[in-house]
């Protein structure tokens, strides 16, 4: 099978599986031109589904959560289905919300994804995925308190205040959002303490780097390694552009359940790696209860982490316990 049989196979698996396209609906295609050869592949196949197939490319953004260009949010407005494959992440966008918020599409993002994630990423089992995505949200339900440890050094805790959810990859209901590939279990904490080792964050983290957080706040990075450096750095530019520190502030608390998935150094495939728990800092307003705005939504991955639910571990080791 050619490399073009395979990113065409990967996109009818998320058409007619994950997004459940049908004839007659619009659907749209938002990308830059860095990932045409996938975005072609998702058209190929959307017109095979539906006439109102389009697509719109502009270049990419500077950071994840930058607003697209007006126009391309006027067309996303107009949609009924919408994939953004983009360089820079628009899931935490207020287009990519008033598109599912008001004119009820479904939406897809695949930020940062490269050929390899999409051709591995997108012929997963999404039935399975679902299946252990809700199982541990039970978990998250039910408790009030999450601990998190790992050999590196973290030890923090997060409160569960706010409703949780999964990101199973299946997108059929009007105004629902997935990121694709998939396959999570998250929420937005109403606060957090203690010490979180990093393991990777794209290009930003690419060695474990501590941070300490004081009543779901950033307060301390160390900066004795160049990951350090770069992140304290990332998240400094953050505060000023927002004029505040929102960009401290622990966005997302979530668990990876796609056992297909595999550390590449890119977060969209990252965070869902099954065996991982990760992160965010800055806007969570795209999830449920989630008030703080940010201009960024940065997700940082911790290895082989042992996970308690209050006094409950599911977790050891990044080994799932139930």
């Amino acid at each position: 099978m050619s490399n073009r049989d395979d990113l065409l196979k990967s996109a009818k698996v998320a058409l007619e599986q994950c997004m459940s396209l049908k004839a007659g609906e619009h659907f749209l295609i938002v990308t830059n031109p860095e990932l045409m050869s996938m975005a072609l592949a998702l058209f190929e196949e959307g017109q095979k589904i539906t006439k109102e197939t389009r697509m719109v490319v502009y270049p990419k953004g500077k950071y994840n959560g930058e607003e697209p260009p007006c126009w391309v949010a006027e067309q996303m407005f107009n949609s009924d289905v919408i994939i953004g494959i983009t360089v820079t992440s628009i899931t935490h966008t207020h287009a990519r919300r008033r598109a599912c918020d008001v004119f009820r599409a479904r939406v897809a993002t695949m930020p940062g994804i490269t050929e390899d994630i999409f051709i591995r990423g997108l012929q997963a089992d999404y039935i399975k995925i679902s299946e252990l995505s809700h199982k541990l949200l039970k978990y998250f339900e039910k408790a009030k308190v999450a601990r998190v440890t790992t050999s590196y050094g973290a030890d923090f805790t997060v409160e569960l205040g706010n409703p949780a959810e999964v990101s199973d990859g299946l997108c059929h209901e009007p105004g629902m959002v997935v990121n694709l590939p998939d396959g999570e279990t998250e929420c937005a904490p109403t606060n957090a303490n203690g010490v979180v080792v990093a393991n990777i964050s794209g290009e930003l983290i690419t060695e474990p780097t501590k941070m300490v957080l004081k009543d779901g706040y950033i307060v301390d990075i160390d900066t004795s390694n160049e990951s350090g450096k770069r992140f304290k750095e990332f998240i400094e530019n953050a505060k000023k552009v927002d004029g505040n520190n929102n960009a401290e502030f622990i966005a997302e608390f979530a668990m990876g359940t796609n056992p297909g998935a595999k550390i590449t150094g890119n977060i969209l495939e990252d965070e869902k790696v099954l065996g991982t728990v990760h992160v965010a800092f800055g806007t969570n307003t795209s999830y449920p209860g989630g008030t703080n705005n940010s201009c960024i939504h940065q997700d940082v991955i911790l290895f082989e982490p042992t996970v308690w639910f209050d006094d409950e571990m599911v977790m050891k080791d990044g080994k799932l316990l139930i």
